[in-house]
């Protein structure tokens, strides 16, 4: 491998302006196509393929045209005005001029339009609230994109401190897009001075500190390039974007700078510029393809999930450090060759580029005051991350919901009004399915089972209502009700029928019965219904019951990502294994690293637990009373938490690897090590707790719980394992470190390279 990165540098010398001119390519086309990608990220890929829910979903997607994805609702309220005051009358009328004047909305309804008899189904109990129907022409993407700027002219329209929201999933996630959107933004503009201080810092010229931030750059436009053409063909989750640039941005900056402090060191060593190319393609971009190999790895076993948005987010970040991987061995040696010594230029005033003698270091000096009790640093670092994991046994997880909005938001606020007016379940109903291949559910029999089924669910604790069918006939016997539906059904209006193809398929052959909560969908409440209605309701002989809805979706998908963590772990950990085994030439250390990643892993977790499910962050982070940790939020976790340990293993133990073969005793290797790899490590890792940490303060709930976790679990692995759990352990193996069976022995210390420790 040694000699294939050799050669490669080689030809990044020869042909320097050829790359450069390729990147560049790539570069435009993809800032082309990059610019558009956000119009193609959806909402939607959180179902399980199989699953009740899923199963559910598709029956109310081929039958019931008033339920497809483009069927919305909105609601609209004032504090003061009643539903049937002149200003109420006179506001309702204007939403229904303004939505029908969009070339995308089809048909808009409101009990305006409704018949006396129906007029009670859209207005609540404190008269001050009432609903609407809005029937698209366009797609579900389609209605995302627009769907923002049709309700900011909706509110415009709209006086006398009306309130009215346009709700559903096209609705949420376009809401939810543009927040994503600002979220980076002012992630950036926190991050992005950080970034450039601590690489004016650790670089102390301008040149250097600017080429990382090239390097970031023209792999994530190019990614986002790539990721437009997979949209094309695959649902991709706006969450690819957030996750995508994060990890840009901090991955990026971290290979280049590893890149560019060994090639200035290698500038001191050898007679030109273009040997100090090879010499860093050799040694500092081993490991960094070692470490995009790793990472590249841990997100294709996430691939396995069946979340199709869990799996576009892994997918993102595999595009993405791949482009990583390919400029920083290719681009940046290139740069490299055509700048030369010039990457010093520009140097900071009173500050010198030279290093300090490595003996003399602070880190050299850590790293033996360590080794000197490793026991003491071994027990007290275990103890303190055993100490941070605590909490992670009362890790709970829930799918996106409403909340994840911040408070002030459009859709937040019409879910608030909804709420109050109709009731906390009433926006997210727990849909019981009912269906037959071939019988009527209509004849007198079946209705009558039916009319049995309802009252068995009205009977379930916590269950505020029950709507269905049955709705529209209080008190009616089940031959009335088959007399009206099959035999007479020009009894009926055209606005009854309408209602009722909400709850009836056109065939008679599904039914649908709302169940409401009277808790929030992910509530431990609206769970246990569902659970129930699974357990004592879907069995019979009659028909085939499938639960689905917000609450049961998320049971589904939480489940599926519960059943896939352990498959995803052991994967990763077995591919982590081989790929340190390899590199190595190890088995002690392969293992070692596995026992601190999940060490680390399990602090994180319980951090999480206490800021986001506990809630002793809320009002620093800015978010609500959620009460769970996002369900996608772990498993990615756990693969770029041990990618990004890895990578710092990487970084750390090749430098050990490096002083150890050269017939340096274990102890001194580590302490040269650290040494020569703290600096780097320390400002890569500054510069990943800056842009990871930025999305914890300016972003969504998801990608808040995702950006602290990692920024957390990047501080825990750059502090306590690098400074003290690496050199302790270290220490206590001693030789056992480089053990591996049948491998030829190595060197002995020399007594004249080991006078330091004496």
């Amino acid at each position: 491998m040694e000699r294939t990165l050799k050669t490669l540098g080689k030809w990044s010398i020869k042909y320097r302006w050829a790359f450069i001119a390729v990147w560049l390519v790539i570069f435009g086309l993809g800032g082309y196509y990059a610019t558009q990608v956000g119009d193609y990220l959806t909402g939607g890929g959180w179902g399980v393929p199989g699953s009740g829910s899923n199963q559910a979903y598709e029956l109310v997607s081929e039958e019931f045209e008033s339920r497809d994805a483009t069927s919305l609702s909105f609601v609209i309220s004032h504090e003061k005005y009643e539903v049937d005051s002149p200003p109420y009358r006179e506001a309702l009328a204007q939403l229904t001029s303004t939505l029908s004047a969009e070339s995308e909305i089809d048909s808009v309804y409101t009990w305006l339009d409704a018949e006396e008899g129906l007029k009670d189904y859209f207005i609540s109990d404190h008269l001050h609230t009432s609903i609407g129907f809005i029937e698209m022409n366009v797609d579900e993407g389609f209605a995302q994109k627009i769907l923002p700027d049709i309700q900011k002219r909706l509110t415009d329209s709209l006086s006398n401190d009306f309130d009215a929201t346009i709700l559903g999933a096209p609705a949420f996630w376009g809401e939810m897009n543009q927040l994503s959107q600002s979220g980076l933004e002012k992630a950036h503009l926190y991050a992005l001075p950080i970034i450039i201080l601590v690489l004016l810092l650790v670089f102390r010229s301008v040149m250097s500190s600017l080429t990382p931030l090239l390097l970031s750059g023209f792999s994530i436009v190019a990614s986002l390039g790539v990721l437009y053409f997979i949209a094309q063909i695959f649902e991709l989750s706006i969450f690819v974007l957030d996750a995508a640039l994060m990890l840009g941005i901090g991955v990026g900056i971290d290979f280049a700078l590893i890149f560019i402090k060994r090639f200035r060191e290698q500038l001191d060593t050898v007679s030109n510029h273009y040997h100090a190319v090879v010499e860093t393609m050799a040694t500092a971009g081993h490991a960094i393809l070692f470490s995009a190999l790793t990472i590249i790895g841990s997100m294709s076993a996430i691939l396995i999930v069946d979340i199709a948005a869990v799996r576009s987010i892994a997918l993102g970040v595999i595009i993405v450090v791949t482009f990583l991987m390919l400029t920083s061995l290719t681009l940046l040696p290139a740069v490299l060759a055509v700048f030369g010594e010039k990457i010093n230029s520009l140097r900071i005033p009173f500050m010198s580029i030279k290093n300090v003698p490595t003996q003399q270091g602070r880190w050299y000096r850590l790293a033996h005051r360590v080794m000197k009790r490793p026991i003491l640093y071994f027990v007290g670092s275990v103890l303190f991350l055993t100490v941070l994991a605590w909490p992670a046994f009362e890790l709970e997880v829930s799918t996106p919901d409403s909340r994840m909005l911040p408070e002030d938001t459009q859709v937040r606020s019409g879910m608030r009004y909804l709420e109050d007016g109709f009731g906390v379940g009433y926006s997210a109903p727990i849909q019981v399915v009912v269906s037959t291949e071939n019988e009527n559910l209509t004849s007198p029999e079946m209705i009558s089972n039916l009319q049995r089924l309802e009252e068995g669910l009205q009977g379930i604790a916590n269950v505020e209502a029950v709507q269905s069918l049955f709705s529209f006939f209080p008190e009616m016997s089940s031959e009335d009700i088959h007399y009206l539906l099959d035999e007479n059904q020009e009894l009926l209006t055209n606005d009854e029928w309408m209602m009722l193809n909400r709850n009836l398929s056109e065939n008679h052959q599904v039914v649908i019965f709302d169940v409401i909560s009277n808790n929030h969908s992910s509530s431990e409440e609206s769970r246990a219904i569902v659970q129930e209605i699974r357990e004592n309701f879907t069995i019979d002989e009659y028909w085939t019951v499938s639960v689905g809805g917000e609450t049961a979706e998320g049971m589904d998908t939480s489940q599926s990502l519960n059943d896939s963590l352990p498959v995803v772990l052991v994967l990763t950990l077995t591919l982590l294994f081989i790929v340190l085994m390899i590199t190595f030439k190890s088995l002690i250390l392969p293992l070692k690293a596995i026992v601190m990643n999940i060490l680390s892993l399990g602090a994180t977790y319980g951090v999480l637990v206490a800021v986001f499910q506990w809630g002793f962050g809320s009002n620093l982070f800015g978010f609500g009373e959620f009460g769970f940790i996002q369900s996608f939020i772990p498993i990615l976790l756990l693969g770029l938490l041990f990618s990004l340990s890895t990578d710092y293993e990487v970084f750390l133990l090749s430098r050990v690897q490096e002083e150890y073969e050269k017939g340096i005793s274990n102890e001194e290797s580590v302490a040269l090590g650290l040494e020569k790899t703290a600096p780097m490590i320390s400002g890569a890792a500054l510069i990943m707790i800056a842009v990871f940490g930025s999305f914890a303060f300016a972003g969504v709930l998801p990608m808040q719980q995702l950006g602290f976790g990692m920024a957390l679990a990047i501080a825990l692995d750059a502090t306590v394992v690098r400074l003290f759990l690496v050199p302790a352990t270290m220490k206590l193996l001693g030789a056992w470190n480089w053990w591996l069976p049948f491998r030829r022995q190595k060197l002995k210390p020399s007594p004249a390279k080991d006078r330091f420790m004496n």
